[in-house]
């Protein structure tokens, strides 16, 4: 209820109960003639009734809404003022031949009494007309506003330059004469406009809505907006006493109707869309309905952008360490196997004139080291993601990996049915080849190596009838370092891991029908009714 409606509620009522007065002195009057009392006295004293409960019904806007009871007053005065006009005409008229009849005054009371209400009801339908009439223009500004605003958020790359055009769309339409937006931060306490169009930008850098709802500057329709997670109008700040703060500055610029729409997604808050129009009651529940929708919207695509953000910052770590890895594995590579290679060839030379046992050790030493630097470079290389890939014959690599194992008296049982994956042939035969070389280190030289599908998951698994991987065990030994074999390096299962995730693969170490251990590798797109040669082209 606004102060406008109750005014004009107000003069309808007191012309209704002026005219409600002298019908009921009428009635008195002529209360010796029943007939006359009725026709001249109660009939009008009734209409004045209406004309009071019209009153009632405009201050409380209960029929005509508040933009329309102006124009509902103007009728009523029409009404007035067309019958008291067409009873007097023909009183001249009447003046012609006769003199004018005794109660002539009640008469044009009668008129004025029925002039207002019927006035009133001529009020009614025309604001009811002209509210569907809005109501479908409404509706048609509505539907192009959130189309265009949200063709902006699409073609948008980043947050500020998606905040900038809504901002300037929006403030095009013809529904809005500025939108600002501003940012929030959980713990914040005043939020100010990052983006804004309509208004000169003087204004803008003036403006400052606090979150605390104690704060005169947090009680406004901003405030709540932030505080609630939803939408917020004043349809009229000029008599909205929580805008009291920016009145002054509403008044200058013409403002005198806001919306202040929350940015969110879920249940983060990223701010608020301020959208401001140069007349009264604009924001009706249709179009806070789709103001709510578009602010949903602009939340979205602004945890869309931060999370495309993140991932080209993402991307660009990767590729730096990629880079790094890369180096590393030059270095490694060329400067550090040059002078290995030089120092075992002059071990070997000195062995041929002389062995020692410390001659020995040295050779070991740096056998050892040769698989150190293989380990690496293998470490450095299985960690990329896997880019190209191609179909895979996962029973013909695992036996190509096996024949380049030192297997000695071992055995391996590859199912026949095991089918082929998609990946990268070189890096799954060095999987197979640090998977078999584990169960030979720790299950000895005569055990037994099996490979074949999962029956309940997309998959295959490596297993061994040797000692096994106690529980406690089985989430370290993909770590680097991990190893219980005297002469182990410590890295062949953390390069099993790094080629599986390589290729997006999961893999997990349980015990196998033999007791050994079993590695399973899960998410995997494995044809087990072909081989690869037998793909179609």
């Amino acid at each position: 209820m606004t102060t406008s409606a109750r005014a004009g509620g107000a003069v309808v009522a007191a012309l209704g109960l002026a005219f409600a007065a002298f019908h009921a002195r009428t009635v008195g009057v002529l209360w010796d003639a029943p007939a006359l009392a009725v026709v001249n006295g109660v009939v009008p004293f009734l209409l004045a009734v209406a004309v009071v409960a019209a009153g009632v019904q405009i201050a409380r806007t209960e029929v005509v809404a508040g933009q329309f009871v102006a124009r509902t007053l103007l009728w009523v005065g029409f009404g007035v003022a067309v019958l008291v006009a067409a009873t007097t005409w023909l009183f001249a008229s009447f003046l012609a031949t006769e003199p004018l009849p005794p109660n002539a005054s009640s008469t044009l009371v009668d008129a004025a009494t029925l002039g207002s209400l019927t006035g009133y009801l001529v009020g009614v339908y025309d604001a009811r007309r002209r509210r569907q009439q809005l109501r479908v223009d409404q509706l048609n500004r509505i539907n192009d506003t959130l189309r265009v605003a949200t063709s902006e958020i699409v073609d948008s790359d980043t947050r500020g330059e998606l905040e900038r055009r809504v901002c300037e769309r929006l403030q095009q339409s013809a529904a809005y004469e500025s939108a600002w937006i501003g940012r929030y931060e959980p713990g914040d306490d005043v939020l100010t406009p990052d983006a804004w169009a309509g208004l000169p930008d003087d204004y803008y850098e003036s403006i400052v809505v606090a979150v605390d709802e104690d704060d005169d500057q947090g009680q406004g329709a901003g405030g709540r907006a932030i505080r609630t997670g939803e939408i917020q109008c004043s349809q009229d700040v000029r008599t909205d006493p929580s805008m009291e703060p920016w009145r002054e500055l509403f008044a200058e610029h013409g403002v005198e109707s806001v919306a202040v729409v929350p940015l969110t997604d879920g249940d983060d808050v990223y701010g608020i869309l301020s959208l401001y129009a140069d007349r009264a009651y604009v924001f009706d529940e249709p179009e806070r309905e789709v103001l709510t929708e578009l602010g949903e919207t602009i939340g979205h695509a602004v945890t869309s952008l931060e999370a495309r953000q993140q991932l080209r910052r993402r991307e660009r770590e990767l590729a730096s360490q990629n880079d790094r890895l890369e180096e590393f594995a030059s270095v490694v590579s060329h400067d550090l196997r040059n002078p290995l290679n030089v120092a075992a060839g002059s071990v070997a030379l000195e062995r041929e004139d002389r062995d020692s046992e410390a001659l020995e050790r040295a050779a070991d030493a740096l056998t050892r080291m040769n698989e150190l630097v293989d380990d690496v470079l293998a470490l450095a290389r299985t960690g990329q993601l896997v880019s190209e890939f191609e179909r895979v014959d996962l029973r013909a690599v695992a036996e190509d990996a096996w024949s380049t194992t030192e297997t000695e008296s071992a055995t391996l049982d590859v199912d026949s049915s095991l089918g082929a994956v998609s990946g990268d042939e070189s890096r799954i035969r060095e999987l197979f080849e640090n998977l078999f070389r584990n169960a030979l280190e720790h299950a000895g030289s005569d055990v037994t190596v099996s490979v074949g599908t999962i029956e309940d998951a997309a998959g295959f698994y490596v297993a061994d009838d040797g000692p096994g991987i106690p529980p406690e065990d089985r989430e370290t030994v993909f770590e680097v370092g991990h190893s219980t074999a005297a002469d182990g390096t410590g890295f062949g299962l953390n390069i099993v891991r790094s080629i599986a995730e390589a290729h997006g693969w999961s893999v997990a170490v349980t015990e196998g029908e033999a007791g050994g251990a079993r590695f399973e590798f899960t998410g995997v797109d494995v044809d087990a009714d072909r081989s690869a040669d037998e793909q179609p082209a």
